[in-house]
């Protein structure tokens, strides 16, 4: 297997690892927050969501432009 490709596979492990635990992160204390005031498992599932969907695509931006510049920095020509 080329050397890059393997480089660039870690990276894309670790990215999707770092976004999933970020969106969990969120997910759960806002959930947390929403259930405990009382609302269903469900609504609250949506009020969390609705809470914090601008956290997550900030983490998804980040995370996707991290691997993107990763990406040109080791297919870069010497």
């Amino acid at each position: 297997m080329n050397p890059n490709a393997n480089k660039l596979m870690k990276m894309a492990t670790w990215t999707v690892a770092i976004f999933a635990t970020i969106f969990a992160v969120v997910m759960a204390v806002l959930w947390i927050q929403s259930y405990g005031a009382g609302s269903p498992a469900f609504t609250a599932l949506g009020q969390a969501f609705a809470e914090g969907w601008l956290m997550i695509l900030i983490a998804l931006v980040l995370c996707a432009g991290t691997y993107l510049g990763y990406f040109l920095y080791v297919n870069r020509k010497k």
